[in-house]
């Protein structure tokens, strides 16, 4: 616990760095002595515009999402007893993304609620966790956490195959913004978007580090957590809520990120251990990390100018997947 507590902090400590480097990256070429200027109130007009109006609250939704990704990574691995369960590979993120989709592409783009978005993520991912957990289980059978999955990979096609069937009936512009969304697109950069999906992501965030205890013994497995008096029915729904809530409002704000509650629960794991108290803001940091690593990459690149923060996750994330997919 002591040593996950030290590699946190230096974790925090390296996201806070990079954070900084992040504010240097762009076409406007800024010192770190003109980013801290400016960050204290000094600064020319145009270092106050390029830090304030697009960087910061890039920067900002970049950790944000990898926070809430990354944590509800750990609990869907650590309830299913999976090393392949995540929001993407069960489906959630995808349910949670059909639904943001059709009010955003086909009711508005440029003026979405802040509130409106991740209520409707979290009505889209919870309704496809209920109905791939109404599929993949069965009364007269134990949880089966492969079954599951192979469910969760089933229903993202099938919300594939209706998000593509929507393509066809959009405008440029709307099929422009979906297809950029849907590929991993830091599209929720105004600060009232921030502002409401940073409280979002404390609030469930907190409600999930809460449960870290019982996520500990239920990690062990559910017969000797029910042996110690854990209700493990009502944790399961409890905690999946949570997860389903952080992955749910990472999704509306910040497109697809498939990937993301894959990797960051597997490189936190190597870092700190099992113990889901140091697992669970590890994974949620390093997860944050990866995102303003590729985004610093899509900003700071020319040839990668205009390319979606999402493929360039996939592309460096693909090779450790096929890993695990090795090693299952």
């Amino acid at each position: 616990m002591l040593r996950g507590t030290v590699i946190n902090i230096v974790l925090a400590g390296l996201l806070l760095i990079v954070f900084f480097f992040g504010c240097n990256v762009g076409q406007y070429r800024m010192s770190i002595g003109k980013v801290f200027e400016t960050l204290f109130g000094g600064g020319d007009e145009s270092s106050r515009l390029a830090l304030f109006e697009y960087r910061l609250p890039r920067l900002c939704l970049a950790i944000l999402v990898g926070l809430g990704m990354g944590m509800s990574g750990v609990v869907m691995q650590d309830l299913l007893h999976n090393d392949l369960a995540s929001p993407g590979t069960l489906g959630v993120s995808a349910g949670s993304g059909l639904l943001v989709t059709v009010y955003v592409a086909l009711l508005q783009t440029n003026n979405s609620s802040a509130i409106l978005l991740p209520v409707l993520a979290l009505l889209g991912g919870l309704g496809s966790a209920g109905l791939i957990f109404l599929l993949g289980t069965s009364r007269k059978k134990r949880l089966q956490p492969t079954r599951l999955i192979m469910t969760g990979v089933a229903m993202s096609s099938a919300y594939g195959a209706v998000g593509t069937f929507m393509m066809l009936l959009l405008d440029d512009s709307q099929l422009e913004f979906l297809q950029r969304w849907q590929a991993g697109e830091l599209w929720g950069v105004r600060w009232d978007y921030i502002v409401v999906f940073a409280i979002w992501i404390l609030l469930f965030g907190f409600m999930t580090y809460r449960g870290g205890r019982t996520l500990n013994v239920i990690n062990v497995g559910y017969d000797i957590a029910r042996g110690l008096g854990v209700n493990v029915g009502r944790q399961f729904i409890y905690l999946s809520l949570c997860a389903v809530a952080l992955s749910s409002a990472s999704v509306a704000f910040g497109g697809n990120f498939f990937f993301l509650g894959l990797i960051g629960p597997h490189i936190a794991r190597r870092l700190v251990g099992t113990d889901a108290r140091v697992l669970l803001p590890a994974s949620g940091i390093v997860a944050g990390i990866i995102v303003l690593l590729a985004d610093m990459l899509v900003q700071g690149w020319t040839f990668l100018a205009n390319i979606p923060t999402g493929i360039v996750i996939s592309v460096l994330s693909v090779p450790y997947f096929l890993y695990l997919l090795m090693k299952a």
